[in-house]
C-alpha cells in the first residue's frame, strides 16, 4: 500500500507540473459551464440538467484523451517492458496513474457545482452528490476501457486519433448532455444507448434502472479490453 501510495504521489506531482493538464482536466469545464450558461440563459431548473451532462462530457473526454493515448505510447515505444523491472507491479503504476486523474476530476466537479450554485442558483443535494460521484468513477472505467480499446487497436499507426475523436463527438451530442437532442427525433433517441454516457447520465439524473445497464457496459468494455491486451501480449 505505501509503494502504490507513493507512486500515486509521483503521478499526481508529475501532473500538476504540467499547466496543460490543470487547465483541460480542472479549470476549462467551469469556463465553459459559465460561458455557455450566460449564452443559454440557464436558470436553477436547467442547472440541474446541464450540471450532470458538462461533468460527463468532462470525465469522458479525461478518460478517452489522457488515458488511452498515454499507455498506448508506453506500448508503442517499448517502455512497458521495463516497467517490469520497477519494485511495484505493474498494474500499480497505471492505478495511481488514473487515481491521480480522478482527483483532478473530482476537484473540477466541486468547481462546477460552485459556479452552479453561485451564478445559476442550483445545488445539488446529497443524494445528488453521491449520484455525482458514483457517476464520474463509472464514466471515468467505461470511457477508459473504450479509449484503451481504440487506442491499442491502431498501437502501430495513428488511426485511432481519428475515431476517438468522432466517438467523443457523438457521444457528447446523442447522449444529452446540454440538451434533449435525442427526443426530438425517434432514431436520436434510438442510437443514443448506443453510447454509455446515455446510460449514466440517466442514472445521475434519478434513473435507478440506468444502473444495470452502466454495469453491464463496464463488463462488455472490459472484455473487450482484456481481449485486446492479450493478443498484444501474445505478439510481444
Amino acid at each position: 500500500m505505501k509503494k502504490f501510495f507513493a507512486l500515486f504521489y509521483y503521478q499526481f506531482l508529475q501532473s500538476c507540473r504540467v499547466p496543460e493538464s490543470i487547465f483541460f482536466t480542472i479549470l476549462l469545464s467551469p469556463i465553459l459551464f459559465i460561458i455557455f450558461g450566460i449564452a443559454f440563459h440557464i436558470d436553477t431548473e436547467y442547472a440541474e440538467f446541464f450540471l450532470p451532462g458538462i461533468i460527463g462530457s468532462m470525465v469522458c473526454s479525461d478518460a478517452l484523451y489522457a488515458v488511452g493515448p498515454v499507455i498506448k505510447k508506453y506500448y508503442s515505444l517499448n517502455i512497458v517492458k521495463y516497467f517490469y523491472n520497477y519494485p511495484v507491479k505493474l498494474p500499480y503504476l497505471f492505478m495511481g496513474f488514473i487515481a491521480a486523474r480522478i482527483i483532478f476530476i473530482l476537484f473540477s466537479m466541486l468547481l462546477l457545482i460552485a459556479v452552479s450554485y453561485f451564478i445559476f442558483g442550483f445545488s445539488p443535494n446529497i443524494g445528488t452528490l453521491c449520484r455525482y460521484i458514483l457517476g464520474i468513477f463509472l464514466i471515468f472505467t467505461i470511457y477508459s476501457f473504450a479509449g484503451l480499446s481504440i487506442s491499442l487497436w491502431g498501437l502501430h499507426d495513428n488511426k485511432d486519433q481519428g475515431v476517438i475523436g468522432l466517438y467523443y463527438m457523438l457521444t457528447i451530442f446523442l447522449s444529452d448532455c446540454f440538451f434533449v437532442l435525442t427526443k426530438a427525433n425517434v432514431v436520436f433517441d434510438i442510437i443514443g444507448y448506443f453510447f454509455p454516457l446515455r446510460c449514466v447520465l440517466d442514472f445521475i439524473r434519478g434513473s435507478n434502472i440506468s444502473l444495470w445497464y452502466c454495469t453491464a457496459w463496464v463488463i462488455a468494455l472490459f472484455v473487450g479490453f482484456a481481449y485486446i491486451i492479450k493478443r498484444i501480449s501474445f505478439k510481444r
